[in-house]
């Protein structure tokens, strides 16, 4: 992996000696540690972005209306016939 950007953070000294510690346990660089933590939970916080949470409740309803069948609304029925009639025409 080729490395070109930098980010310089300044932080305490019972952190900076934290964070040495854990590399030196870990057998790493602090810097690699770092990356590699940072890099964990920025995966972590993007996947708890995504991630869509509901309540019982909320989870039961979803749950019934997917078990109905579907059917289509007038909007879409529309939607779908102006659709059909372009793809006649071309």
């Amino acid at each position: 992996m080729a490395t070109t950007d930098r980010l310089d953070l300044k932080l305490s000294s019972a952190d900076k000696q934290l964070l040495q510690q854990a590399a030196a346990i870990e057998g790493i660089s602090v810097a690699a540690f770092v990356r590699s933590a940072a890099k964990q939970r920025a995966a972590e916080a993007i996947q708890l972005d995504r991630a869509v949470s509901l309540s019982r409740r909320d989870y039961e309803t979803f749950q019934a209306a997917l078990a109905e069948p579907f059917r289509p609304n007038e909007a879409l029925l529309q939607a779908l016939n102006q659709l059909h009639a372009r793809v006649k025409r071309a």
